[in-house]
């Protein structure tokens, strides 16, 4: 059963939880207050938003990138960015996740 994507404030309140199957982020905004509620609320818009689009071209984000990959949304048009310099080479616009996760450490 799919319950769809968790969003929640923390309970130190400070930083928003988004979480959907395997997909979990904890995100924390710097600003005035006001600033935040709002970032947090498009964080929370765009979350669904984005998940759609790359469900919509996961088949192509699982292929070996190619010239007029059928890719939709700006997220997955940045997978495919991040991995173009390896075209040619077996590499997929998912080896883009592993390597935002890892540089974030």
């Amino acid at each position: 059963m799919n319950a769809g994507p968790h969003v929640a404030t923390l309970s130190d309140g400070r930083r928003l939880h988004l979480q959907h199957g395997p997909i979990d982020l904890i995100v924390e905004a710097f600003g005035a207050p006001e600033e935040i509620q709002a970032a947090y609320e498009q964080a929370t818009n765009a979350f669904g938003l984005v998940l759609n689009q790359l469900v919509e071209c996961l088949p192509a984000l699982r292929k070996p990138l190619q010239r007029g990959q059928n890719l939709t949304g700006p997220v997955a048009h940045r997978m495919a960015d991040a991995v173009r310099a390896h075209e040619g080479v077996f590499v997929t616009p998912m080896a883009a996740v592993s390597y935002v996760a890892a540089g974030s450490l």
